[in-house]
């Protein structure tokens, strides 16, 4: 990497949800230290400043008026990462429920990885795409609460793979994200060997519960406001899609490398020229993490 820069800053932005965004400062202040973390909060709210302590946050205002909010967000932490990429080698821009992991068998942590793998960062891809794992609560398989002081992947060990949360959001130039971050502007993209999104959107039944009435007030307050966008509100419903893939999906044995998932999802990349779309990528199996990812997240 370049020596003048930092290695990696990672940038976030949070409503409420405060014990999600104490495990998100927690695992990536432990993997690039806390003053290395750009928390965007939505409202200022004072208890993001207390649980993020040693961070850079830095306060969004929050008005329910606001029309097309996700848009304008990503456009924000666009410009945002891409000019901190001036003092740091790579910007990883997350969701606060997203926790980009390393394979523990190939490297120790993230910035051991990145500077192992592209020991020349200017033949590096200029985007990189950590393979999409959403974390799936089976409460009759799975009957312990999560505690604050365990991780949640040691009590939570299903999961099915995901071409839309196989994000390129860990980027190395000047960017520009689509809402989301599912897409952006710099060319075909990277599916990584070695990094995981893990995506904890539906790791408990209590937090999706809670999460699911949290996301509908704030769609509710944006619909008058935003009438072009309804259908996508409408969608927006957090407990109806968990309810959805728990009834269609059968549960697997241990896999994380996936081989024939990543090979369709890699199959129709090379047809486009805008990095946007994967090829075709489903299953309807939920698989097992490997033990030895229990103790990361």
């Amino acid at each position: 990497m370049d020596s003048s820069k930092r290695p990696l800053g990672v940038v976030g932005m949070v409503f409420g949800d405060y014990t999600m965004l104490k495990r998100w400062y927690d695992y990536y202040g432990a993997q690039v230290g806390v003053e290395n973390l750009f928390l965007f909060s939505h409202g200022n709210d004072p208890r993001h400043h207390e649980i993020a302590k040693g961070a850079n946050v830095i306060g969004v205002p929050r008005d329910a008026e606001i029309v097309k909010f996700d848009a304008r967000r990503w456009r924000m932490m666009s410009h945002f990462a891409s000019g901190y990429l001036n003092y740091y080698n790579w910007m990883l821009v997350t969701d606060i429920d997203e926790m980009v992991v390393v394979d523990p068998d190939v490297a120790p942590s993230l910035v051991r990885y990145l500077d192992q793998k592209f020991p020349d960062i200017s033949a590096a891809p200029t985007s990189i795409s950590p393979l999409g794992l959403n974390i799936v609560h089976v409460p009759e398989e799975e009957k312990l609460p999560i505690l604050d002081d365990e991780t949640i992947l040691s009590r939570r060990r299903y999961f099915y793979p995901s071409r839309v949360y196989s994000k390129p959001i860990l980027v190395r130039a000047p960017v520009f994200f689509g809402p989301g971050g599912h897409r952006n502007n710099l060319g075909l993209r990277t599916l990584s060997d070695d990094l995981y999104l893990v995506h904890l959107k539906f790791c408990d039944m209590t937090d999706i519960i809670a999460r699911t009435q949290q996301q509908n007030g704030l769609m509710d307050d944006a619909a008058p406001q935003d009438p072009d966008n309804i259908d996508t509100i409408r969608r927006n419903k957090t407990l109806a899609s968990y309810q959805s893939l728990r009834d269609e999906f059968a549960l697997a044995d241990e896999d994380i490398r996936l081989p024939e998932f990543r090979a369709n999802m890699l199959r129709q990349r090379e047809k486009y020229t805008d990095s946007y779309i994967w090829g075709k990528a489903r299953t309807t199996k939920l698989y097992q993490m490997p033990s030895r990812f229990a103790g990361l997240v």
